[in-house]
C-alpha cells in the first residue's frame, strides 16, 4: 500500500499497516484519556462521600500477579444520591505489582466513615477519590509513539534492502588493520554463546527456585495473600539475587555476540558489488525494513544484518526492563 507524505510517499506492508493502526489506536487512547483525567482533576467539586466497602483484589493474569484497590462509597450532588467504585479520575484500573502499595491506598478508606471524593460537573455519576492522574495515558502514547515511528521507518526504507548478493571473498582486499575482535573473534563469539545459554537455564532454575521459596513462606498457593519479607540469603532472596545475576549475564553475553556479528557485517559490507548501498546501521529507515523481513528472503549480508540489529534489540529491551523494575521498586 502507498500512502503520501508530503514530498516522499510510504511503501507499507501488510505487517507495517497493522503496526501503524496499532499504534494509531494507542496514541488516541491515551490521548484521550489522557485528556479526561486532565479536565476531570481540573474541573472537579468536592463533595462528602461515605465509604460503604474497602478491599484489595488479587488478579491473576499472563503477566503476573496485580493487586487492585476496591473503594466503593456513595455521595451526594445536587440532591441525587450516586454510588460509585473509581479510585482514580480514568476510564481504565489502576492495578499494583506489589501488594503492600495497593493496600497503602485501602488503609485510608475505612468503612463506614466519610471522605472528601471529587464530582466532574459533566459527569456527576463518576466521581473518584483520588485527585491526581495515573500514568497509564502516558504509558500509551510513549508505545503507540515508538510503534508509529517503526512503521514510518519501515514505510520509508527502501524497498530491497539486505538482498545484495555478495563478491567472491577472493576479490576483496583484507582490511587494513586487524582489531581486537577480529583477531579474538572465534573466542568471544564461542564464550558469547556458552555464557548466554549458561545465563539463561541458570536464570529459569532461580526463577523455579524462587516460586518454590514463595510457596514455602506463603504456605500454598491460591492462600491469603500476604506481604513477604525476604531476607537477602533466605529461600526468596538469594534465587532473586541469582535471577538478577543471570538476567544481567544475558545482557553482556548478548551484548559481546552482538559485537562479534557487527564485526562479522563490516567484513561482508567490504564484500559488496558498487556502488555500495547505505550502511543500515546509519540509515534507521533501512535497517527496520530489514528487521521486518523474512530471513529466508535475505542475502547472507541480509541475513548479518538482521541478526545483529535483533541482538542490539533484545539486549536493550532487557536492560529497559531492569531499568524499569529498579524505579518502580525505588
Amino acid at each position: 500500500m502507498k500512502v503520501p507524505l508530503g514530498i516522499t510517499t510510504l511503501h507499507l506492508s501488510q505487517r507495517s499497516t497493522l503496526l501503524l493502526l496499532l499504534a494509531i489506536g494507542l496514541l488516541g487512547f491515551g490521548g484521550y484519556d489522557y485528556v479526561q483525567q486532565s479536565q476531570a482533576v481540573t474541573n472537579a467539586v468536592t463533595v462528602q462521600a461515605t465509604i460503604t466497602d474497602a478491599s484489595v483484589d488479587r488478579m491473576e493474569g499472563g503477566q503476573g500477579i496485580d493487586y487492585e484497590p476496591e473503594i466503593q462509597y456513595t455521595y451526594q450532588y445536587q440532591g441525587e444520591t450516586y454510588t460509585s467504585d473509581q479510585v482514580f479520575p480514568s476510564t481504565g484500573i489502576r492495578t499494583y505489582s506489589d501488594r503492600s502499595m495497593a493496600e497503602s491506598v485501602v488503609e485510608a478508606y475505612e468503612p463506614g466513615t466519610t471522605t472528601r471524593a471529587y464530582v466532574s460537573p459533566a459527569a456527576p455519576s463518576d466521581a473518584f477519590l483520588i485527585r491526581e492522574r495515573t500514568p497509564w495515558p502516558l504509558r500509551a502514547i510513549a508505545v503507540g509513539g515508538f510503534l508509529f515511528l517503526v512503521g514510518v521507518l519501515a514505510g520509508l526504507g527502501a524497498k530491497n534492502p539486505g538482498k545484495h548478493e555478495l563478491r567472491p571473498a577472493s576479490e576483496v582486499q583484507p582490511a587494513p588493520r586487524e582489531t581486537w575482535v577480529d583477531r579474538h573473534g572465534e573466542t568471544i563469539h564461542r564464550l558469547s554463546k556458552q555464557v548466554l545459554g549458561v545465563c539463561f537455564v541458570g536464570f529459569w532454575l532461580s526463577m523455579v527456585a524462587l516460586a518454590f521459596g514463595l510457596l514455602n513462606t506463603t504456605g500454598e498457593f491460591g492462600g491469603p495473600p500476604q506481604e513477604i519479607q525476604a531476607a537477602l540469603l533466605g529461600p526468596v532472596g538469594l534465587p532473586m539475587i541469582a535471577g538478577f545475576s543471570f538476567w544481567v549475564g544475558m545482557i553482556v553475553s548478548l551484548c559481546l555476540y552482538g559485537v562479534w556479528s557487527f564485526t562479522e557485517y563490516q567484513q561482508l559490507r567490504r564484500r559488496l558489488p558498487d556502488p555500495t548501498p547505505p550502511s543500515p546501521f546509519k540509515h534507521p529507515s533501512r535497517l527496520v525494513t530489514i528487521l521486518g523481513t523474512e530471513d529466508g528472503s535475505l542475502s547472507e549480508y541480509g541475513q548479518r544484518v538482521r541478526l545483529t540489529g535483533w541482538v542490539f534489540v533484545i539486549a536493550v529491551g532487557m536492560t529497559a526492563m531492569i531499568v524499569y523494575l529498579l524505579y518502580t521498586a525505588s
